[in-house]
C-alpha cells in the first residue's frame, strides 16, 4: 500500500509543478507580450487561472500526504501514547468520510456542469472535464486518511511537531 501512494504522490506532485510552471510562463507571458510588444493573448489569463486550480487541488492532495494542513494544535500534547494513536486513527477515520462525502459532492456537482453544458468564459470550453479535478483530489484524500487509519506507520510526521 506504501509503494502505491508513493507512486501517485510522485505522480500528483509532478502534475502540481508543471501545472504552475505553467502558470508562471502564461503569465510571464502575458505581461512581457503586453509591456514590451504591445500585444496580448487572448484568455491566456483564463486558462491560467484553470490550470492553478489543478494544480491547488492536486496540492490538497499533496498536503494531506505530507499531513501538512493548516489547523489548530492546541490539543496536540494534551492526549498521549495509546489513546493519542486511537483519537489519530478516529481523525483519520473522519477526515476520510469528510473527503468521502465532499467527493460524492463534487462528482455530483461536475454531473451538472456536464449536464448544463457550462463553458469557459472568454474560450468557451467545456468545464467539466476541468472540473474534474475537485472530485479526484477529493477521494484521494479520503483514501489517503483511510489508509493512514488502517496503517498509521503510512501516515507523515507532522513537520512541526
Amino acid at each position: 500500500m506504501k509503494r502505491t501512494i508513493d507512486i501517485l504522490t510522485t505522480i500528483e506532485g509532478a502534475i502540481a509543478t508543471l501545472a504552475y510552471s505553467c502558470v508562471a510562463i502564461l503569465l510571464m507571458g502575458d505581461v512581457i507580450g503586453r509591456e514590451l510588444f504591445g500585444i496580448s493573448v487572448l484568455g491566456i489569463k483564463t486558462v491560467a487561472v484553470y490550470v492553478a486550480i489543478v494544480a491547488g487541488f492536486l496540492g490538497l492532495v499533496l498536503a494531506t500526504h505530507h499531513n501538512a494542513h493548516l489547523r489548530p494544535e492546541i490539543f496536540d500534547h494534551l492526549i498521549t501514547g495509546r489513546r493519542g494513536a486511537m483519537f489519530d486513527r478516529i481523525g483519520d477515520l473522519l477526515s476520510g468520510l469528510f473527503f468521502l462525502f465532499l467527493a460524492g459532492y463534487a462528482i455530483y456537482f461536475v454531473g451538472q456542469t456536464r449536464a448544463a453544458g457550462d463553458r469557459a468564459a472568454v474560450l468557451y470550453f467545456l468545464l467539466w472535464p476541468i472540473q474534474l479535478i475537485i472530485p479526484y483530489a477529493f477521494l484521494s484524500s479520503a483514501l489517503r486518511h483511510f489508509a493512514f487509519c488502517v496503517s498509521p506507520i503510512l501516515k507523515s510526521k507532522s513537520q512541526d511537531r
